[in-house]
């Protein structure tokens, strides 16, 4: 029996900026990198600040434009692939979980949109979800500044999981975070995993703390 393709793979990914008004010019950022992420793994993708880890998940994901190189889903070529039946299966969760709401709608809103957009309508599950992630149910009926930094973390946890993705990228979901609540959010990550399988490209400029989460870590300029 032939093996599964990975869940996601990029084969010679690179990354750039477009600059210059008159002719267009390339400045790039990221890359050359080839990584595959197997199905259940947690690949750590290492660096520091401004070495592009963040170009890399977006590009990985399909979100930016300006890369060049091939990405696949489940061995699909994302460029030649209608995308918008599998974006609910490959999602993102950034460091300033602010970014994924509306400030002008409640956090209910938000999310009964995100089902309906993906063509789910399986709403009994918000309530179950919030319990899983400590959050109270009241909460859905706040405004995002009107909570914490960790309720509104774990609230774009649970927009991203109620969607029971396949492969996520994690791009520095604790570092806004204080301690306690960084360690309640990885390990809600990581119980995630266990209970459902999730495969994951976890973004972090610390070693040591993808040495806890990651199965191996990427080194960018380095090849998986």
């Amino acid at each position: 029996m032939p093996e599964r393709p990975a869940v996601v793979e990029a084969r010679d990914l690179r990354v750039y900026h477009p600059t210059g008004r008159v002719f267009a010019a390339r400045r790039w950022v990221a890359g050359p990198i080839s990584l595959a992420v197997q199905r259940n793994e947690f690949v750590g993708l290492a660096g520091p600040s401004g070495s592009g880890k963040t170009s890399i998940g977006k590009a990985l994901l399909n979100l930016i434009p300006t890369w060049e190189g091939e990405v696949f889903w489940n061995g699909l070529p994302v460029r030649r692939t209608t995308l918008r039946p599998l974006r609910a299966s490959f999602g993102w969760i950034c460091q300033e979980p602010t970014l994924a709401f509306n400030p002008r709608r409640r956090i209910c809103q938000t999310i009964e949109e995100t089902l309906e957009v993906n063509g789910r309508n399986d709403t009994g599950a918000i309530r179950p979800l919030c319990d899983w992630m400590n959050l109270e149910a009241s909460l859905l009926d706040r405004y995002p500044f009107e909570l914490s930094a960790g309720q509104i973390q774990r609230f774009s946890l649970l927009r991203v999981f109620m969607l029971k993705p396949e492969f996520v990228v994690l791009d520095e979901p604790t570092s806004s975070l204080d301690p306690i609540n960084q360690m309640q959010i990885l390990d809600r990550i990581l119980e995630w995993r266990r209970l459902h399988g999730l495969s994951a490209l976890f973004v972090a400029h610390s070693r040591r703390l993808l040495a806890k989460v990651a199965d191996r870590v990427v080194q960018l300029g380095e090849m998986a």
